[in-house]
């Protein structure tokens, strides 16, 4: 499919250049391309470099025992076999259509399993092929080096279709109906989502009073009524329909306009609507049955979250008490005493609770009010300043969750007076343990209160597994390296 690519906006929102450029394909297509040839390629590379790395681990003592003379084809029939499993059994998950997972958690899942049934497969296969004989050793270093490579091959190309993204080359065009504060935070969220290779034409909307303005650097096209004659001029192929409070009426009329132009279309409900968020559909014999979801982790997996918790803290302040200790004494000589910050805050199933971090604030400034979001914050201590961006001030909380009020990865556990005022929705964040990181800390969204930004945390707490808060902790590993700490 040939596309039209635009150069990306200026921060002004003008466009660099309105002239077309033709790739030959798409990014998705291009980028699905380069994943099989990946896979391709990390199934040859593991085979090659195992035949080349286990005659050297051998040498070692202990795998001394294993050595054995593998015939040199043998490593080639294998590498075939696998080649021709993995394939299929990637694209049967779908491995090679864009997903668009919230941190590829998806994904990742999806290339263990294909990775886990292949090598299952694989030994049913070779376990009946002449030349296919190989040593436990080799089997084991092959399989752990496909996996390494697969992830490897996997975010390159994940990366190179950003990178293009980011420079115009989009997909397909859409258009926003609904130019409300939904539509506008679908378009941010969008823009600031270049893996989506979606490029925003503009706004419809049915307030002819909002004709030609400007809204989050968009324009405001027409209305329904100028839906195929915007369509024509702008180019967009689909229309994402941003209303999610209108009526049932109005709703139907756009469905039914978007059909008669042929444009697919899709419908964004409220990111805090309970329904939309816990609903869960039950087909028996034909009739569905709509029941509400009760998120949570199952008790053999809560035990896993919680022996994680336990072993990370308590390895963490062993290794970390002299980093402790030289920033206790850092802040004591510069900034005085208190040298910590206690406050209360609420917990799982709304227990209080006090949580520790180091002090980077004045002894002076209130102790329960809104957390600074600027660096100028003339609260802040210059030597706190460092410990917030650097996010070194949280350490002490690795204290809270070896007791046990907080997790690794959480929500953010809030203040007293800011959970009173939770309605039924927002009090769900109390489901679970509060954590030192979490999906709002490594958002584009960091920087705005935690209790603005609550569908990262309903997100979480229905989507919650073991992968998750790994990734999660990756991902603040990472921010904290390139020192995107809070204010």
């Amino acid at each position: 499919m040939v596309t039209t690519r635009q150069r990306p906006f200026r921060e002004d929102g003008s466009e660099w250049w309105k002239g077309p450029v033709r790739p030959l394909v798409r990014v998705a297509d291009l980028v699905s391309i380069l994943q099989a040839a990946g896979d391709l390629g990390a199934v040859v590379l593991a085979y090659a470099l195992a035949s080349r790395l286990w005659p050297i681990l051998t040498e070692f003592p202990g795998i001394a025992v294993l050595k054995e003379n593998i015939p040199p084809g043998n490593y080639s029939v294998n590498a075939l076999v696998t080649a021709c499993l993995l394939g299929p059994i990637f694209h049967s998950m779908g491995l090679y259509e864009e997903q668009h997972s919230l941190l590829n958690i998806q994904e990742y899942q999806n290339i263990l399993r294909g990775w886990f049934l292949t090598m299952l497969l694989a030994v049913l296969a070779v376990a009946t092929i002449e030349r296919s004989f190989q040593s436990r050793g080799i089997f084991l270093t092959v399989w752990f080096l496909l996996l390494v490579l697969l992830f490897f091959f996997r975010f390159s190309v994940y990366r190179l279709g950003i990178f293009l993204r980011q420079r115009g080359w989009r997909d397909r065009r859409i258009l926003i109906y609904g130019a409300g504060e939904t539509g506008k935070s679908l378009l941010r969220i969008l823009r600031r989502s270049p893996k989506t290779g979606l490029e925003i034409a503009g706004f419809l909307d049915d307030d002819a009073t909002l004709f030609g303005r400007t809204v989050e650097d968009a324009e405001v096209l027409g209305g329904g009524a100028d839906m195929k004659r915007v369509l024509e001029q702008t180019g967009a192929s689909e229309i994402f329909v941003a209303l999610p409070r209108t009526n049932r009426s109005t709703l139907l009329r756009i469905v039914e306009q978007c059909r008669r132009n042929a444009t697919p279309f899709r419908l964004v409900p409220s990111l805090f609507d309970i329904v939309l968020q816990q609903v869960e559909v039950l087909d028996i014999g034909g009739i569905p049955l709509i029941g509400v979801h009760t998120p949570g982790l199952s008790p053999a997996r809560s035990a896993v979250k919680r022996a994680i918790d336990l072993g990370a803290s308590a390895t963490a302040l062993f290794f970390l008490s002299p980093v402790l200790v030289v920033l206790a004494i850092a802040i004591r000589l510069v900034d005085g005493s208190p040298v910590l910050f206690s406050q209360r805050r609420v917990g799982r199933d709304g227990r209080q609770f006090r949580m520790f971090k180091f002090r980077t604030m004045r002894t002076d400034a209130a102790t329960y009010a809104n957390a600074p979001t600027d660096q100028r914050d003339e609260r802040v201590t210059t030597l706190g300043r460092f410990l917030r961006r650097t996010s070194l001030d949280e350490l002490p909380q690795l204290w809270n969750v070896l007791r046990g009020d907080m997790s690794l990865v959480g929500p953010r556990p809030e203040m007293p007076f800011l959970v009173e005022s939770y309605d039924d929705l927002q009090r769900q964040r109390l489901a679970v343990k509060p954590g030192i990181t979490g999906l709002w800390q490594v958002s584009p969204d960091r920087a705005e209160p935690i209790h603005a930004h609550m569908d990262y945390d309903i997100y979480y707490i229905r989507h919650q597994s073991i992968l998750l808060d790994l990734a999660i902790l990756l991902k603040t590993g990472s921010s904290v390296v390139r020192g995107k700490g809070a204010y």
